[in-house]
């Protein structure tokens, strides 16, 4: 059935349709939509924790709390003496029968030598620092995609 052509090619001659076999195409239905991914991120915030113990130790010092109880004691103390002495100080202006010359020059020459002292205190470096205690969380990643969730 192949003819030849005068150049040397051969040409087949077409397939009519009668002998063509049959197929049967089914049509299936299908959801084509697009579904995306979705992402849950969960995250922690990072903890730091400081411990101060050594450093109070090496420099001879109290607690905070405890440091901040002396203190309110000892300015309680210092503000009943100040009360205490300003009613000494009111008593020796109205005491005029003493006969004493120059009582307000006397009283701030008192005040300044009680109130004048100065009072230094060097105090040097820890031996020991502080122990830092960071902690930080890695965040927890979640991807659902269609089909089930990746992890």
């Amino acid at each position: 059935m192949i003819n030849s052509i005068s150049n040397g090619i051969s040409v087949r001659p077409p397939l009519h349709m009668a002998d063509a076999p049959v197929r049967k195409i089914e049509i299936y239905e299908t959801d084509a939509r697009y579904v995306p991914a979705e992402l849950y991120i969960k995250t922690r915030s990072a903890e730091m924790e400081t411990d101060w113990t050594h450093v109070w130790e090496d420099l001879g010092l109290l607690r905070p709390s405890t440091v901040a109880r002396e203190i309110a004691h000892q300015e309680q103390g210092k503000l009943m003496d100040n009360v205490a002495q300003k009613a000494r100080d009111g008593d020796r202006i109205a005491n005029i029968s003493s006969k004493e010359k120059s009582v307000f020059g006397n009283i701030a020459t008192e005040r300044y030598m009680r109130q004048g002292q100065a009072n230094v205190q060097l105090v040097a470096a820890p031996s020991q620092g502080v122990f830092i205690n960071f902690r930080i969380y890695a965040p927890e990643i979640h991807v659902e995609v269609r089909g089930g969730p990746l992890k």
